[in-house]
């Protein structure tokens, strides 16, 4: 009887010793794919101003962003980059420029964007936002140059210089708003009495010229900086705004020093 015992002892020890090993390692590799999920599919980790910084990368993770937030997003070249949120669809708010500060209504999906009301930064943002939403169009800027009195001979343009060399009327087109609002204030010098010498400008799909459009999509400004001087990097001052899916994520934790 106690040969019988002893055997059913073993049994069962032998059983549950099965049974808790193979628990152990489910419960192993449960843990290492939930890790390898938030690595690869939420968390990414990136180098920021010397230190590593968690970025969570799900959709509604950017849901309730807000000014100052650091994002994740795609820059010029398609590589992703960490900028700082300024604002996004319906926040007011003001761009220090070389010349003045400029405020900005960031347009909310739905809103109607009409070029001819807007300041000269806003209407390069807005124009970029125009292109990038119709890749297939062929699009032109048409420019002008005007005083208060009517229209000016654009030949004028060329009396101004860019980086110590006159201004080709070809290229005219094709500048930023800074570098356009440089040869205004140039023009305005060397005909003082012109009054308020400034361009003109207006979007062509095959000739026909584009008035407005419907913005779609939730827009963002964002910037290289959070305060202080600015860095050298593609931003909106250069680009214009972020659509919503240009971003990838958000960080989310305390960053922590690169050596670790």
């Amino acid at each position: 009887m106690a040969i019988k015992i002893e055997k059913a002892i073993k049994k069962t020890l032998r059983k549950s010793s099965s049974v808790r090993a193979w628990g152990i390692l489910f419960f192993c590799v449960c843990i290492v794919m939930f890790a390898v999920f938030l690595r690869f599919f939420v968390l990414s980790v990136w180098s920021f101003d010397g230190k590593r910084i968690f970025v969570c990368e799900l959709a509604p993770c950017l849901d309730n962003s807000q000014t100052g937030d650091l994002l994740l997003a795609r820059a010029g070249n398609g590589n992703p980059v960490l900028l700082w949120q300024v604002g996004k669809s319906g926040d007011s708010i003001e761009v220090s420029t070389p010349f003045d500060t400029v405020s900005l209504n960031i347009p909310k999906p739905g809103d109607t964007i009409v070029f001819e009301a807007l300041n000269p930064m806003l209407l390069d943002a807005s124009l970029a936002l125009y292109k990038e939403l119709n890749p297939e169009k062929k699009t032109k800027t048409g420019i002008s140059l005007w005083n208060i009195a009517g229209e000016l001979p654009f030949a004028y343009v060329g009396r101004a210089s860019i980086s110590g060399r006159p201004v080709s009327e070809r290229e005219v087109e094709f500048l930023p708003w800074q570098e356009l609002r440089l040869i205004e204030l140039q023009l305005q010098r060397i005909f003082p009495s012109i009054d308020s010498i400034h361009f003109k400008r207006k979007l062509f799909v095959d000739s026909l010229e584009i008035e407005s459009f419907m913005v779609e999509d939730e827009l963002f400004y964002l910037t290289c900086e959070k305060e202080g001087l600015p860095k050298a990097c593609y931003d909106s001052r250069e680009k214009g705004f972020f659509r919503r899916n240009s971003l990838r994520g958000i960080a989310q934790f305390s960053t922590f020093p690169l050596w670790l």
